[in-house]
């Protein structure tokens, strides 16, 4: 499931924009320090795709470079899995995540994580995969998504500014929480 969201919002925020500008990197020296130090700030974006799932997009951002985005499956655990322990339930469920077609990729793609998490009441389970952008290779981390052309997908709106990229999302039917 979360490598379905994963791919259809990845090839989704496709909505061209026709007010782009171009991000420009600062020359001047202070200016650089204080964008550094700038502090991370974060927007989160969910959609419900079933009574018991839902989808999110959590969004890690400065004033005009986003730092890092987690696509997030949040479901509910079925009750006759309950009994298990909590480290039972995240195998299982990394398994599940394991099973993706692209997982492999995505997994040794460097910048990306990924991450199962289930509740203390063993109620939720939180799958989640995170690109770093300041690490990551854009275009590597595309094709390991299976994405082989990136006009018009989430992976070319990285370029605009946080702004933009929280529209595109929303185009997609995501709220912001």
């Amino acid at each position: 499931l979360l490598a379905s969201a994963c791919l259809l919002t990845l090839t989704a925020c496709s909505m061209p924009n026709q007010n782009q500008q171009e991000n420009k990197p600062k020359q001047n020296q202070s200016q650089s320090k204080a964008k550094e130090e700038e502090k991370v700030k974060t927007k989160t974006f969910s959609r419900s795709v079933s009574d018991d799932s839902v989808i999110k997009v959590k969004v890690y951002y400065q004033k005009d470079k986003i730092t890092a985005f987690s696509f997030i499956t949040e479901k509910e655990i079925p009750d006759e899995e309950k009994g298990k322990s909590r480290k039972e339930l995240a195998d299982i469920y990394q398994k599940d995540m394991e099973s993706s077609p692209n997982f492999e990729a995505v997994h040794k793609t460097k910048g990306i994580e990924s991450e199962v998490r289930i509740s203390a009441d063993k109620k939720i389970v939180h799958q989640s995969v995170t690109l770093d952008l300041n690490t990551i290779d854009i275009d590597e981390a595309a094709a390991a998504f299976g994405v082989t052309n990136q006009e018009d997908t989430v992976f070319e709106r990285l370029k605009d500014k946080p702004e933009d990229f929280f529209e595109a999302i929303k185009e997609q039917g995501l709220k912001e929480e």
